[in-house]
């Protein structure tokens, strides 16, 4: 198994860029969604879930980084979207 040092978000500029391509592109699926915070959780959990599967798929079934990424990206969007809509209260 190969380890993964923390990069401290030498590439932060990308990952912003991605996380919002993410917000746009579940806005444009989803449109704006009210939810009550469990079913917030429960939806980040959902992905969180697949970004497990991504990883497990990389480590024992030639899965992709590619899919891992995607998976980050997609749980990162809807955390922040939890903590900016907290902070905004």
């Amino acid at each position: 198994m190969t380890a993964y040092t923390d990069r401290r978000f030498k590439n932060f500029g990308w990952i912003a860029a991605s996380i919002q391509d993410e917000n746009v592109r579940q806005l444009h699926k989803w449109g704006i969604q009210t939810h009550s915070p469990f079913e917030w959780l429960t939806y980040t959990m959902e992905e969180l879930g697949e970004l497990a599967q991504a990883i497990s798929e990389h480590e024992h079934r030639n899965g992709t980084k590619e899919a891992i990424v995607e998976e980050a990206i997609q749980v990162a969007t809807l955390a922040l979207k939890i903590a900016e809509m907290f902070h905004e209260v």
